[in-house]
């Protein structure tokens, strides 16, 4: 999928999604050029888990795809960036296309949790020589031209303290036209979050949602609600036009009934919105999966409504895990 926003005749900023769960792989690759650079975002895809409703094979066709679609695009890109060290955000290969002269953009590999930090050695080193340089990236900036790509602070994979630990997200500008990616924030779930994603102003944001795979019954969830008050926020920007809501939620074939009252705002508020898939006029492959070949972990559930929104928090507030400004959040924030 490609977005173009003209600046006097000239594309100001183009993004292309290359490789996302809704196009059946774990994935957020991310391409986008302007007339400065072309810097790709997170070139990584793994296979989906056991839930995923597509045969083994078609899941591994379409891992191949994606694969080849990243790493063709990084080869004429100038910049690659890696936003945290889990599989599907980047392709530990000792690849000259990928990473050969390339400005590569990393998060800090200071600090991180166990498993992120030998999997960032063990990349660094197998690519040492390889880029033009290795940048820590955590909340820097940097020019190319008239384009500035910019790298918040760390912030949670999820929520605070969890144990995937902390990505950065990435904004670009050019002209007016600006993009944030958020890469792994799980929803978001963390106000600090979402504050940050709304101070930079973005015309597009391109929002990995929850992990609503990860959920029994949603009922019992409130980071799910959490996550849907937050993503309405966002989509109540002013300066926003697209969301691009992909990444976890498209593991799950549940995910249109679960995630509807952000489809409900955005129809509401006229802003354009859907997965990377839906948003090119495809279906997105879980739902195409289990048209196909039926349900797999989840055979019956129902639709998320505001009534039983406004319940779950009400019950997390009952058991003081939830502050009340939620509930007025809710209603200011969700159709």
């Amino acid at each position: 999928m490609k977005l173009t926003a003209p600046l006097l005749g000239r594309p100001a900023l183009e993004h292309d999604c290359l490789a996302f769960d809704s196009f059946g792989v774990k994935a957020a690759c991310t391409g986008i050029t302007t007339p400065d650079v072309t810097i790709i975002i997170d070139p990584g895809a793994s296979l989906e888990g056991d839930s995923f409703p597509l045969p083994q094979a078609e899941q591994e066709h379409l891992l191949g795809e994606r694969l080849e679609a990243c790493t063709r695009a990084a080869a004429g890109a100038k910049a690659i960036v890696i936003s945290h060290y889990h599989l599907d955000h980047f392709i530990e290969n000792r690849d000259p296309d990928l990473y050969g002269g390339k400005v590569l953009f990393v998060k800090d590999w200071e600090n991180l949790p166990p498993k992120q930090a030998n999997r960032a050695e063990q990349f660094l080193r197998a690519i040492d020589g390889l880029p033009e340089e290795v940048i820590p990236c955590d909340g820097r900036a940097f020019r190319f031209g008239r384009t500035t790509v910019e790298f918040s602070a760390p912030v949670p994979h999820g929520t605070r303290d969890a144990e995937p630990g902390e990505v950065v997200m990435t904004t670009v500008r050019r002209g007016r036209e600006t993009l944030l990616l958020t890469s792994d924030v799980c929803g978001p779930v963390e106000e600090a979050t979402v504050e940050l994603i709304l101070e930079a102003k973005p015309r597009t944001v391109i929002l990995d949602g929850y992990p609503t795979h990860v959920l029994g019954q949603y009922e019992a969830d409130l980071d799910l609600v959490r996550s849907i008050i937050n993503a309405c926020r966002i989509l109540h920007a002013r300066t926003l036009k697209t969301m691009v809501f992909d990444h976890h939620p498209c593991r799950d074939y549940r995910y249109p009934a679960l995630c509807r009252l952000i489809y409900a705002t955005a129809k509401k508020l006229g802003k354009r919105f859907g997965t990377a898939a839906e948003l090119a006029g495809e279906t997105s492959a879980v739902l195409r999966g289990y048209r196909d070949y039926g349900p797999t972990r989840w055979k019956k559930w129902r639709p998320l409504d505001l009534d039983q929104a406004r319940r779950i928090l009400e019950r997390a507030i009952a058991e003081r895990k939830a502050d009340p400004a939620l509930l007025t959040a809710l209603d200011r924030w969700v159709t």
